[in-house]
């Protein structure tokens, strides 16, 4: 795929459901970010849990989100094209996104031109190190009879279920899971691995929550998003600049 114009990268917002005060204003923020780009934005990449929790039954989906909703709405009419890179929290995400405002889904990142740049942009989970049990976790979530299997289950139920394992999963977390390990970072490991049979040039994911911008070497960068729970931070690429560019708001 080659794309060219302006280009904005955002992920890890981990939209609450249903939204709580907190949520709903992180949610804002990143409204106000969309409108201040509205007329210069022809691309916005959302890099995965963009929601803590997201199942599509065929007539229900979750509830809140309508200022985020009218803002894509809003972006779709102006032709800014949507990509969905689906994250370990969201991998759930069917085809309302494409039906209600024109996004394009992934569900693994993959590479892509950008601005005359080959770059490789993605939520990144699973890159690098030795995930097996990640891995197996992984596609056991992902498969489609499984994700029927949990469609059975009543809306009130499954969402309940969803929102305690995202709680236990984030209590079992500590501070030292958010901090940059230099080349032991799993994603840094597989952009070097893959560099030695492709020249990617700009590495772009997400999922670690770490605001990043690192030089794999002259002419090869990596970059992560960070997230939008924490830092809310995000990134830019245009047609006049030379790489992606990493910002954060207070």
């Amino acid at each position: 795929m080659t794309l060219h114009g302006n280009c904005l990268f955002v992920s890890d917002a981990h939209f609450r459901t249903p939204p709580d005060a907190a949520s709903e204003e992180r949610e804002q923020k990143l409204v106000q970010l969309l409108r201040n780009q509205e007329g210069k934005l022809q691309h916005l990449f959302l890099l995965g849990d963009i929601f803590d929790y997201w199942f599509e039954y065929r007539d229900v989906v979750p509830k809140g989100y309508a200022t985020l909703f009218a803002c894509l709405k809003e972006l779709n009419a102006q032709d800014v094209q949507i990509y969905y890179f689906t994250g370990n929290h969201d991998m759930w995400v069917e085809d309302y996104f494409t039906q209600t405002f024109g996004a394009i889904i992934y569900r693994e990142a993959r590479q892509m031109e950008i601005n005359g740049h080959r770059c490789f942009v993605g939520h990144g989970d699973g890159l690098g190190g030795k995930q097996r049990r990640y891995m197996m976790i992984k596609r056991i979530l992902n498969c489609r009879f499984n994700w029927w299997l949990y469609g059975m289950l009543h809306p009130r139920q499954s969402f309940a279920i969803a929102r305690f394992c995202s709680q236990s999963s984030r209590e079992s977390h500590d501070e030292s899971m958010f901090v940059f390990r230099g080349e032991d970072e799993y994603q840094l490991q597989f952009a070097r691995e893959l560099l030695q049979t492709t020249d990617v040039e700009f590495f772009i994911l997400a999922h670690r929550h770490i605001p990043t911008r690192y030089e794999l070497s002259p002419g090869h960068l990596f970059f992560n998003t960070g997230d939008w729970l924490e830092n809310f931070s995000y990134i830019t690429f245009g047609t006049e600049n030379p790489e992606p560019m990493l910002h954060t708001i207070s």
